[in-house]
């Protein structure tokens, strides 16, 4: 069973700049986010940073008196790609990347078998395959399949439907499958 924040009363207690809860939320979250920004950017040290960066002006932002925030997970997803948008304006590079999942599932080098040389060129086709796709594809297979984000949550993290990201889903998956 996943285990999810009940999003109304961490909200609430974040809200009120209970550090604790934020630093629980921070240790739940970092992972997760971790991954995502390391699969966009292919780098660990910027996933670190900017991880680091999106949890700092989180809280920047609940110290604000007037600023509130009703869903912890869509303001942080929402937070977390307008940073990796500043990334690649800044640095002025392509989105390419690897990711962390997919990395972990590859065999063993010191291992020959046949089986595994199969396992890991379809991981290497399916990586080549993400990297061909738009970057909001890209995203709403990372979250759905990756992160195990359901689809109300992508759906609260990109403002759009639940049938908006079904069909996104659905039709990155369809490209996906004719890139491969």
């Amino acid at each position: 069973m996943k285990e999810y924040f009940k999003q109304k009363v961490v909200s609430e207690k974040i809200n009120q700049g209970d550090q604790d809860t934020f630093l629980k939320m921070y240790d739940f979250y970092t992972p997760k986010l971790f991954r995502h920004v390391y699969y966009r950017t292919g780098s660990k040290e910027t996933a670190e940073d900017i991880v680091q960066q999106v949890f700092y002006k989180t809280w920047q932002y609940i110290m604000n008196q007037d600023n509130k925030i009703d869903n912890i997970n869509a303001f942080l997803y929402r937070s977390i790609n307008n940073l990796i948008a500043d990334h690649f304006r800044k640095s002025d590079r392509k989105n390419i990347g690897i990711d962390d999942e997919l990395e972990r599932k590859l065999p063993d080098q010191s291992s020959n078998s046949d089986e595994d040389v199969d396992r890991q060129l379809d991981i290497n086709k399916v990586k080549s395959g993400l990297s061909k796709l738009k970057p909001n594809q890209q995203n709403l297979i990372t979250w759905h399949y990756l992160d195990d984000l359901s689809y109300d949550q992508i759906a609260k993290i990109t403002g759009k439907s639940k049938n908006a990201i079904y069909v996104g889903i659905h039709r990155a998956l369809k490209e996906l499958q004719q890139i491969i």
